[in-house]
């Protein structure tokens, strides 16, 4: 059998883009083995998923020539699978979430010094059906369908804020047509996670099981800016978790999403001053706007206002996860009470 040998250029276009079929290509050729993955594969695995959910995390800097060696080249487009079993093990949405939007950042950033060829040829990769035209006035145009691949969160690339006309999108410049294409990047990821990891080998396991409780910390840290006072952030439902990352990046969330974040607070036990405090942390925040909302909410005695259930959250267009309960606040209840198990089990052993 005639050895593999990928050439440089086909590595740095599968490191920029591992959801590529280059990329794919790479991996079932290189004699890729999970029962067998090398140590260099796994560190850099790893090393991604903390690139994820540490804000802060930064990888040590490796010389300019080496970067560009065939080997480690081949290890960055090793690794993109393996993080995937890693956080496919995890199983967490949040970190799902978190890890599709740092390729997508990554590669809005390598769509900055690319020639227009290479990124039609992602889009094609991607699905995206370009229609060309020779007018010089457009960047890019393509069918209303292909559009709606991609969740948008900024709200310039939402439909009402773009250019249509017969069913055609129009892009202006280059970087307007590359924001939409990493939009994609991040929605493919995202639906593409958790892939199936049914008895995966030992070693992808403890990893991930080590990561978990770094992530768990990591997640108490970024929500110990507010006073939740009983409350356990780290164990808020996939719905919850996003509200509450969005209103802590400046997304300017919808009513609906203020509303039912401020009765799930509620129903599990947050006070209204944490509740206030909460928000003081988000955009256009109106301290007597909210003392009313939030007063009216938790009512008295049980005249308040429960938390929204599944049902409902899919109507309000809010479900993000297919959690297998039918109520938010009963996934805050059992996760809650599976990691009180597991604290309890471990003083008894310690104890012994």
């Amino acid at each position: 059998m005639m050895h593999y040998e990928p050439q440089l250029s086909e590595l740095e276009f599968a490191r920029k883009y591992p959801f590529s079929s280059t990329a794919r290509t790479i991996v079932k050729n290189s004699g890729f083995s999970l029962d067998a993955i090398p140590r260099s594969v796994l560190a850099r695995a790893k090393s991604m998923v903390i690139s994820a959910y540490e804000e802060n995390y930064k990888e040590k800097k490796r010389p300019k020539e080496i970067k560009s060696a065939k080997s480690v080249l081949l290890n960055e487009v090793l690794a993109f699978p393996a993080a995937k079993i890693i956080i496919s093990l995890i199983d967490r949405y949040e970190l799902n979430r978190k890890f599709a939007g740092m390729i997508s950042s990554a590669v809005l950033k390598n769509f900055q010094n690319e020639k227009k060829e290479i990124i039609f040829d992602v889009a094609s990769e991607l699905g995206v059906k370009i229609n060309f035209s020779d007018s010089a006035e457009y960047f890019a145009e393509l069918p209303l369908e292909n559009y709606l691949l991609a969740d948008f969160n900024e709200k310039n690339l939402k439909l009402v804020n773009r250019e249509i006309e017969n069913g055609i999108i129009f892009f202006k410049n280059k970087n307007d047509f590359s924001a939409f294409l990493s939009a994609v990047v991040r929605s493919k990821i995202l639906e593409s996670l958790p892939i199936p990891v049914k008895n995966m080998p030992s070693i992808f396991n403890e990893a991930a099981e080590e990561l978990k409780e770094e992530f768990v910390a990591s997640a108490k840290r970024q929500y110990s800016r507010s006073d939740f006072g009983a409350a356990k952030p780290e164990s808020f439902p996939p719905c919850m978790a996003k509200i509450y990352v969005d209103l802590m990046a400046g997304v300017k969330a919808p009513h609906s999403s203020r509303f039912v974040f401020a009765t799930f607070l509620n129903s599990i036990g947050m006070s209204k001053e944490n509740i206030i405090e909460m928000y003081r942390q988000t955009p256009n925040f109106n301290e007597r706007l909210t003392q009313y909302q939030v007063n009216r909410i938790a009512g008295k005695g049980d005249k308040g206002y429960s938390s929204p259930g599944c049902d409902k959250m899919r109507s309000y267009n809010l479900c993000v996860a297919n959690c297998k309960v039918n109520h938010p606040v009963q996934y805050y209840s059992n996760e809650v009470f599976s990691k009180k198990e597991i604290t309890e089990e471990d003083s008894e052993k310690n104890s012994e």
